[in-house]
């Protein structure tokens, strides 16, 4: 099955691309897919799926690795998020992705001429998935602007650059990341998703088709299906239940994320998941982005500190007297950080790994059980 012949045949006039510098139609984008050698990335993909062969989009700015030779036929090869330094290599067929997104596109309300603006890179999943469902549902993908736009995928990190403005926009796709708040008029959308189960999960909490979902003992949350992923290269495929590393619990039959397993601390024999900490943070409408990490404690063997960018000025000791009438004491950041903009990975993700490298070289030596305030 090929999404693309199928829509090339059924919409063949229809707008499938859109950008300031070209159009192609659904019947051009097929041609092009169809020749020796396809210069849009879009086409190379549906290329590669036809020819029974893989692809491995790439960020362009990262380092010349191996040649990959040993990848499965008729498969997407994604490095995944990674919540640490070494990300891995995802296998997903394309059945993975058509079953991700078919499941998908009525919840979204995603219609034939729709425009979805295409915010997210084709070396992401999310990226990869508008693709999907827009070629599924006989909607456009825009690649630049458009008054027309219906449909958009951020992260908080866009929101906070910018409100989108579109008159028609009926979908704003959120995930990614924690966001406490945003403004009311948008139809946002919240969603959960991973690489290795081709994108979303669950939509406004609710498990879309085509998903399964249970919690561990410990509340990580395990999710299987048709368009659970084929396994991390040179790896086994996944049996039966795949652990998402995430953690989470179930509110009134909606799934509600908690954060990361791996990034949750121990802080004087008690558990903190830094997210909860965010969004309390997110909810001072002093500061833009937070991110809170763990530093060495001689006492408590692990402590928060606070990252802020900030839209206005404070201190340390009024942002522990605004967070001490939400959480519990030991919950409190000890220290607090000023940043110009956080680093964010390619996929718009907080980059934790290297917060927490300059932070602990940072505060290490300054802190010694000290209640400070630094600038970065």
């Amino acid at each position: 099955m090929c999404p693309l012949k199928d829509a090339a045949r059924d919409a063949p006039n229809e707008l499938a691309i859109l950008s300031k510098d070209f159009s192609l139609t659904f019947a051009e984008l097929h041609h092009l897919a169809n020749s020796q050698n396809p210069s849009l990335l879009i086409a190379q993909l549906f290329a590669s799926w036809r020819r029974n062969s893989f692809i491995f989009p790439t960020n362009p700015r990262l380092p010349i690795t191996t040649p990959i030779t040993n990848a499965p036929p008729n498969s997407l090869l994604l490095y995944t998020s990674g919540s640490t330094a070494s990300p891995k290599i995802a296998v997903l067929s394309l059945d993975n992705l058509l079953a991700n997104a078919m499941a998908a596109i009525g919840p979204l309300d995603l219609k034939p001429g729709d425009q979805w603006r295409l915010t997210l890179p084709l070396y992401h999943v999310g990226g990869i998935g508008i693709i999907i469902r827009c070629i599924l549902a006989r909607a456009t993908i825009v690649l630049d602007d458009s008054p027309d736009i219906t449909h958009l995928s951020y992260v908080p990190t866009h929101l906070y650059r910018a409100t989108p403005v579109y008159k028609h926009l009926r979908c704003l796709l959120l995930g990614g990341a924690p966001i406490s708040s945003y403004p009311k008029h948008l139809p946002v959308y919240t969603t959960y998703g991973l690489t290795e189960m081709g994108s979303m999960v669950a939509l406004n909490g609710n498990i879309l088709p085509n998903r399964e979902v249970q919690l561990a003992s410990d509340g990580e949350i395990l999710v299987r299906g048709p368009c659970l992923f084929q396994g991390y290269l040179g790896s086994d495929p996944p049996q039966d239940w795949f652990p998402t590393g995430d953690l989470g619990h179930f509110e009134n039959g909606k799934l509600e994320i908690i954060g990361r397993k791996d990034w949750m601390f121990i802080s004087g024999g008690e558990n903190i998941q830094p997210e909860e900490i965010e969004q309390e943070l997110l909810a001072l409408p002093e500061i833009i982005e937070a991110a809170v990490l763990p530093i060495d404690d001689p006492e408590f063997g692990k402590r928060p500190v606070a990252v802020i960018k900030a839209a206005n000025s404070f201190d340390l000791k009024w942002l522990q007297d605004q967070l001490s009438k939400r959480l519990p004491k030991y919950k409190i950041p000890i220290a607090l950080l000023f940043i110009d903009e956080m680093p964010h990975k390619d996929n718009f993700k907080l980059n934790r790994f290297i917060l927490s490298q300059y932070i602990n070289s940072q505060l290490d030596r300054e802190m010694s059980g000290q209640k400070k305030t630094a600038y970065l």
